[in-house]
């Protein structure tokens, strides 16, 4: 009897412990992250990290007035031979504007003395002014900028990019910043 329950107990710590991987990155996302993922809108790797960009919907009693998707990030460490799991902050933002939206994300991997293994911080937003043709994102301190990956999805335009803690800016058709 004693031996039965203690094969049992170590069934349910091997099934937990394989139970927190998932076999594919899709099953993963529609398992792992806390909200009804709508679309999954991009979805980069970055230093063995799997960066997804989703939009969901507003969830909460003080966000009800809110009936347009809003965007969230989630990171994912894996692959499909060892499974995948989800290792960073769930989350959605949303803020009104008329121009386009900036939100950050940081996903900070650190080892069991403290330090930080890896630090990937994500910039994304919605585009809302018709009139830009292009989103650019430097480091923090640099002038030196990058244009961002713009996604189309319905009638909406989102951003994603990767920086240093970014600075971000609106470029028109003539080269011109569009202030936030």
């Amino acid at each position: 009897m004693r031996k039965c329950k203690l094969l049992f107990i170590v069934i349910v710590l091997m099934l937990t412990l394989v139970g927190c991987k998932y076999p594919t990155l899709e099953k993963a996302i529609a398992e792992t992250i806390p909200f009804e993922v709508k679309e999954v809108l991009y979805k980069k790797k970055s230093d063995g990290i799997t960066i997804v960009l989703y939009s969901t919907k507003a969830e909460g009693e003080e966000v009800e007035h809110i009936k347009e998707p809003v965007l969230g990030v989630s990171f994912f460490e894996g692959n499909d031979e060892e499974g995948w799991k989800n290792d960073g902050p769930n989350g959605w933002e949303h803020a009104e504007s008329e121009t386009y939206s900036i939100y950050h994300e940081n996903y900070t991997k650190y080892d069991d003395k403290g330090n930080a293994l890896k630090d990937i911080y994500v910039v994304f937003g919605e585009i809302n002014n018709e009139n830009i043709a292009a989103i650019e994102i430097a480091d923090k301190d640099t002038e030196e900028y990058k244009k961002a990956k713009i996604i189309k999805e319905g009638n909406k335009r989102y951003y994603v990019g990767l920086g240093f803690r970014p600075q971000v800016r609106a470029i028109n058709g003539n080269g011109e910043v569009i202030q936030q």
